[in-house]
């Protein structure tokens, strides 16, 4: 009994709410430090294996990201950085990720995808190790890090020095001052559970598509292992870039309606649920001025495995690695992912240009036919819309067609949707 009156104490006073969460809005202090934590949103239940948010969590992510964005407005100047950490234990967590990239949308910034040492805050990439580095090599201001519920206590403990369980009502946390120990507040955002997937109204579809419809084939040479009765769809990420010169590895508002209001239009295409869907993996790396992750792909194809149900299978190698997408994908060979031998589909998410490249690679080093990897189009800077198709008969003979989803891009809003409660 001792015990647990102990644990009570402390948790009261660790949490200066006793234990219950605010509603009142946080004061974010130009000339202090203010880390936002937020932990990962609602996931589905362990019996579903997935590593994604559950449509409930999307949807809280979506209307936090609204929440989190008015309560920054007019202090743009002292957001300093955006980060989405995992643990060491688990970095395939797509979670945190995908609970702050709405937030990170509509304020136009990167995010930094990274991964954290768990139960040991001496180790070199510990989340107090963070939290030092940040503090003492970047200027004061706003930082928001979303993390699991066990990395947010080590942050919590790292920068307010005591650490407990989260109470129940909590969303998120702030931790401001000028030194630490810094304070803390704890906070309900108010958003309510929505378990029905967002509903997008996409405009009018087109009637064609951006490129002409081709068909190229190739036989399975000897020596090749292939996967045979095999669909892969390859889409892109959706829009990204209004001018040529902006970067930061997230998509824009444009791209959330594609991402968000496609899936109807993928399952018409892909005309089954798919086994697999295969995407880049978020931690790499973009130049974008500084070091950006680049998560555009892995968001564009998350709200398909969100809303299916299905995990994200994270490649093992880099977004620009076209030769290891290929063989990955096509060679029973390729350590880098290994699935059904037969009669797998596979939805992948992409980059354009290594898309092209890793198809190319496919029909004229993989399947040893340059005749036919000089047939297949190019994939056109300006077309988010497209849908290369790969499919292999019983032997491993290999088929290349090109559809698309008849979204326009010009018709896609510029302002991002609007959620309600």
């Amino acid at each position: 009994m001792k015990r647990v009156l102990m644990a009570v104490l402390a948790l009261m006073l660790f949490w200066p709410q006793q234990g219950m969460a605010q509603s009142a809005t946080p004061a974010l202090n130009a000339n202090d430090w203010n880390f936002v934590l937020v932990p990962s949103f609602e996931v589905p239940p362990a019996s579903q294996k997935t590593n994604n948010l559950s449509v409930v969590g999307l949807n809280h992510s979506l209307r936090f990201g609204q929440m989190l964005k008015g309560l920054t407005t007019g202090k743009d100047g002292q957001l300093q950085a955006i980060y989405a950490l995992t643990s060491t234990a688990d970095t395939n967590d797509m979670a945190p990720l995908q609970s702050i990239q709405p937030y990170a949308l509509l304020t136009d910034r990167a995010i930094n995808v990274t991964s954290v040492q768990t139960g040991n805050p001496s180790a070199y990439n510990s989340s107090a190790a963070l939290v030092a580095t940040i503090m003492g090599n970047q200027p004061r201001g706003t930082y928001i890090l979303a993390a699991p519920a066990a990395v947010i206590g080590e942050l919590a403990l790292a920068l307010g020095g005591s650490g407990a369980p989260l109470p129940d009502g909590t969303d998120y946390l702030v931790l401001a001052g000028d030194r630490l120990p810094l304070s803390l507040g704890v906070y309900d955002d108010g958003i309510g559970p929505n378990p029905n997937y967002p509903a997008i109204p996409l405009p009018p579809l087109s009637k064609s598509c951006p490129s002409a419809a081709v068909t190229v084939k190739a036989p399975a040479p000897p020596g090749l292992k292939p996967y045979t009765s095999q669909t892969v769809h390859l889409i892109r990420h959706v829009e990204a870039h209004p001018t040529d010169s902006f970067e930061n590895g997230n998509y824009v508002c444009q791209g959330q309606w594609r991402a968000l209001g496609a899936n109807e239009l993928l399952m018409r295409i892909m005309k089954r649920r798919p086994d697999y869907i295969f995407t880049s993996n978020p931690a790499g790396l973009i130049n974008c001025g500084s070091a950006c992750s680049y998560i555009r792909p892995t968001l564009t194809v998350s709200p398909f495995a969100i809303q299916s149900e299905l995990s994200l299978t994270l490649a093992p190698f880099q977004w620009n690695d076209p030769e290891d997408l290929a063989r990955a994908l096509f060679d029973r060979a390729s350590p880098y992912f290994q699935h059904s031998a037969s009669g797998a589909t596979i939805l992948v998410g992409w980059e354009h240009g290594n898309i092209e490249k890793a198809v190319k690679i496919l029909f004229a080093s993989v399947y040893k036919n340059p005749q036919a990897a000089a047939q297949l189009p190019a994939w056109s800077y300006t077309d988010y819309d497209t849908v290369w198709t790969l499919s292999t008969d019983k032997d491993g003979n290999l088929t290349f067609a090109n559809s698309c989803e008849h979204i326009p891009t010009a018709s896609l809003p510029s302002t991002c949707p609007a959620f309600w409660q």
